[in-house]
């Protein structure tokens, strides 16, 4: 949509240096359905007109949601990408064939599916070897807490997830981050 009406994306732009210039710095763009390199990089370069590069705080990151970012997410960040943040609802519509929306296929959209976590895992792999931060959002993690563990032994950055869920999340995540910690120093006794 920003390539077919770049005006509206400008006055986004706009409206997001206003905030950096009003000395919130704290805030980061997220593209969302990026589908190419080439349409990133459109991106990018209006994003540089508007000047939002110049604030050293400032992050580029994108959606992680089409499967051309899985195969791609080497060269997204040699295009200038900061950060990945997974979009489990859409990766696993586009991964899996499955529009969420159509109540008689309900059945057949599972994030849990071995396509949509062996995808989550390599964005996430992926990621960590380009040496940016990846975030995950979407209702997988909330809906099904036991993805939480996966997630943390994969090296997953943050998790985000609907008010409701941010305490069962936040225990998930102590629960997997202390099996974690219990392996790593069972492996430290068996060695020595």
């Amino acid at each position: 949509s920003y390539l077919a009406n770049p005006a509206i994306f400008e006055l986004e732009l706009t409206a997001l240096a206003g905030v950096y210039d009003l000395g919130y710095t704290n805030v980061h763009l997220i593209l969302p359905f990026v589908r190419t390199v080439e349409e990133f990089s459109f991106c990018r370069r209006r994003i540089e007109e508007a000047g939002l590069t110049q604030y050293s705080q400032f992050q580029l990151w994108i959606m992680a949601e089409v499967p051309s970012v899985l195969l791609l997410l080497p060269d997204y960040v040699k295009a200038g990408v900061q950060g990945i943040s997974i979009g489990t609802n859409d990766l696993t519509q586009l991964l899996l064939g499955v529009d969420r929306d159509q109540s008689q296929m309900a059945s057949a959209f599972n994030e849990r599916h071995p396509a949509v976590m062996r995808a989550m895992q390599q964005l996430i792999q992926t990621a960590q070897q380009e040496g940016i931060p990846c975030s995950i959002c979407g209702q997988a993690p909330a809906r099904y807490p036991e993805l939480i563990e996966s997630l943390v032994r994969w090296g997953i950055g943050s998790i985000s997830v609907s008010l409701d869920a941010v305490e069962a999340t936040y225990n998930a995540i102590a629960r997997a981050e202390q099996r974690l910690l219990l392996e790593a120093a069972r492996r430290q006794l068996k060695s020595h």
